[in-house]
């Protein structure tokens, strides 16, 4: 006996004839009447009896088609529990650096919330190796910015930001900048940044040089000098920082589509479910 049997004898019993019961079941007949034929064989009685109309349940019949149900549904509450079971291995987050702590935190506290009894870790690691640990399985998911989407992954996009000049709140006064702006001004380079090469071309075509002061693949220690009056610094208007102002520059369109991607299937199907209805 197995549980096509019963889910055939099921379908007849509910659908009334043999060749509704095939249609619900999505079989041909000659199977369905085969496997029922083999299952009133196995528990030695006839379950059903034909008639001009269709099929009726005899006395065992009834009594069979209520344990079969209920087989169902256990199998069924099986099936969902073994599903939603969050796995033991910790869910895999690759994480773009350049992304602003604060929407990370806001990224993975929404993570948390859909499965609070799912385990996680975390990892740093910059936009070409986030994009090859994903895809030979050592990530499960990924935070980043998107771009075009591969063969077999999916994307839930989440927010979007653009590069901006940051400049000293204290120092600089509001208004519109342009990277005329920059000529012989002092200016720390974000060296991590996935943009840089955007942004160099961009300041290549206004023939603009700055003074290059800093290095870093800090992003904290970019916003520090900045707060400080130590320089300019292009970088993404989703950071925030205590005395630093993020200013739009004139001609200059850089943006980036934050969010999840990950591949079809991955985190044992349980990211398709989840990152769906984020």
């Amino acid at each position: 006996m197995d549980l096509k049997q019963i889910r055939y004898f099921v379908s007849v019993a509910e659908a009334g004839s043999f060749s509704a019961g095939s249609r619900r079941a999505f079989v041909t007949q000659p199977t369905l009447s085969a496997a029922i034929a083999s299952l009133e064989a196995e528990l030695g009685c006839a379950l059903l009896e034909r008639h001009a109309r269709g099929v009726r349940l005899t006395p065992r019949g009834e009594e069979v088609l209520q344990t079969a149900r209920s087989i169902l549904r256990q199998t069924e509450q099986l099936k969902t529990a073994s599903r939603d079971k969050p796995s033991g291995r910790p869910l895999r987050l690759g994480i773009l650096p350049t992304i602003s702590p604060a929407f990370v935190a806001q990224c993975i506290m929404r993570l948390r919330a859909i499965e609070p009894g799912r385990s996680w870790r975390t990892e740093d690691a910059p936009l070409p190796k986030l994009q090859q640990r994903l895809a030979n399985g050592r990530y499960d998911v990924v935070l980043t910015a998107l771009g075009p989407l591969a063969r077999g992954h999916r994307q839930s996009v989440l927010a979007e930001d653009r590069q901006a000049l940051a400049v000293s709140a204290r120092t600089f006064p509001r208004g519109p900048v342009s990277p005329e702006i920059l000529a012989g001004q002092t200016l720390i380079v974000r060296v991590h940044c996935e943009q840089l090469q955007s942004a160099s071309r961009i300041l290549d075509a206004w023939k603009v040089q700055p003074k290059v002061v800093a290095q870093t693949d800090s992003d904290a220690r970019a916003l520090a000098m900045v707060a400080a009056g130590l320089g300019f610094c292009l970088m993404p208007d989703s950071f925030e920082y205590p005395e630093v102002r993020m200013l739009r520059p004139e001609g200059v369109d850089l943006p980036r589509r934050l969010g999840f991607e990950w591949v079809r299937g991955g985190g044992d199907g349980w990211l398709d479910r989840a990152l769906d209805h984020l």
